[in-house]
């Protein structure tokens, strides 16, 4: 039942947009040679229908706005007569020192890959730095290697696989508890990696975003079409989990930041549920996270404009638009299988030490698991 609130809202725009067309309709159709009264008559009483339904549809959301502001008035009310401390916010697992484990998508971006392992080596707290070649052509992996990183090929052709593969590989690295993902063009900085770092202990899942005016180089891909696409897409994902108060989980208004830090707990639980190989992964994480119930915050990121040519959204306006359709179509048809969780890291880990034979990992299975699902 939760993809009525995205049919619901393309419902809206799309009355709105066919109601403001009738009007420049019917005066054209005035200048045509034939007799048009009996159509304009039409064309205008349907535009009197679309008018009322939307009038009506805003003073029922505001009426709805109104209830939900008297009863949450009146739930406090009766709540302060409560002992405090009887409602809590869900606790998360300790993790102590964040280790993190840093998983950058590369293809074609030689040098600013290479940069991005180093910058990213040089934080605090990372461990270990891992490059995942999607099939370049150039000296990515090479580069990638000698600024000391593990470059791992993928060799299905997608950013989703690349990231799919990135998450997975990066489960490998048993020191870890924090897994970072993140893309090799130099749009993004290390440096924010802190800030990941200063929210994932509280939640499961932080992701970045690229649409807060001040932090955005003027210059990068963000420009109007996908500043303004993404806010977009966003609602459509916020009213898929819509939460009254709120307005939707985590705040979301960027879908397409790859830029995002996961607990390694967390990642275990979604990984083998995350099927999409192609551009529109993004999206396709955050509902798999939100329907598996994690912990979602967004929280802002500086964004420079990329080194080289893009290969993804931004390179034209058509690509960009058939990515933001296919995220549209994805929101309005996403429906998660029952749950296929794996086992800890941490049991075959002790059963091992303790000298006994070790199930396979978490990790391994999710490998396997994801390598079953995934598709274009």
């Amino acid at each position: 039942m939760k993809h009525y609130r995205v049919y619901a809202a393309l419902i809206v725009v799309a009355l709105a947009i066919i109601g403001a067309f009738l009007h420049p309709l019917a005066l054209v159709l005035g200048f045509t040679p034939f007799d048009p009264r009996g159509l304009i008559s039409f064309l205008e009483g349907a535009r009197e229908v679309i008018a009322d339904l939307l009038g009506w549809g805003v003073l029922s959301v505001i009426a709805v706005m109104l209830f939900y502001v008297v009863r949450g008035r009146t739930l406090q009310s009766r709540a302060k007569s409560l002992p405090p401390g009887n409602v809590s916010a869900p606790i998360l697992d300790q993790i102590g020192s964040p280790r993190v484990a840093v998983a950058i998508t590369a293809y074609n971006d030689a040098e600013a890959t290479a940069q991005a392992v180093r910058d990213f080596r040089r934080q605090p707290g990372v461990v270990r730095v891992l490059v995942i070649d999607n099939n370049s052509s150039d000296k990515t992996a090479a580069l990638a290697e000698a600024a000391g990183a593990t470059v791992v090929r993928e060799t299905r052709q997608g950013y989703g696989y690349a990231c799919i593969r990135g998450l997975t590989e990066a489960l490998q690295a048993r020191e870890a508890n924090v897994i970072v993902l993140t893309e090799g063009d130099g749009t993004f900085f290390a440096d924010d990696l802190p800030k990941f770092l200063s929210y994932i202990t509280q939640v499961d899942l932080v992701v970045g975003n690229r649409v807060v005016r001040g932090m955005i180089d003027n210059d990068s891909q963000m420009d109007y079409f996908f500043t303004w696409g993404n806010m977009a897409v966003a609602l459509l994902l916020r009213l898929r989990f819509w939460d009254g108060r709120h307005l939707g989980p985590a705040g979301l208004s960027d879908v397409g930041c790859t830029y995002r830090a996961i607990r390694r707990s967390a990642l275990e639980r979604i990984l083998p549920d995350l099927s999409v190989g192609s551009y529109h992964f993004s999206p396709h994480m955050l509902l798999v996270a939100i329907d598996r119930n994690l912990s979602v915050i967004e929280i802002p990121i500086r964004l420079r404009r990329r080194i080289g040519d893009s290969k993804g959204a931004s390179q034209s306006f058509w690509k960009g638009f058939r990515i933001g359709v296919a995220m549209i179509w994805h929101i309005m048809t996403f429906s998660l299988k029952p749950s296929r969780l794996v086992p800890s890291v941490m049991e075959p880990t002790m059963q091992a030490a303790n000298g006994h034979s070790a199930m396979p990992s978490s990790a391994d299975a999710a490998v396997e698991l994801s390598a079953r699902r995934i598709k274009p």
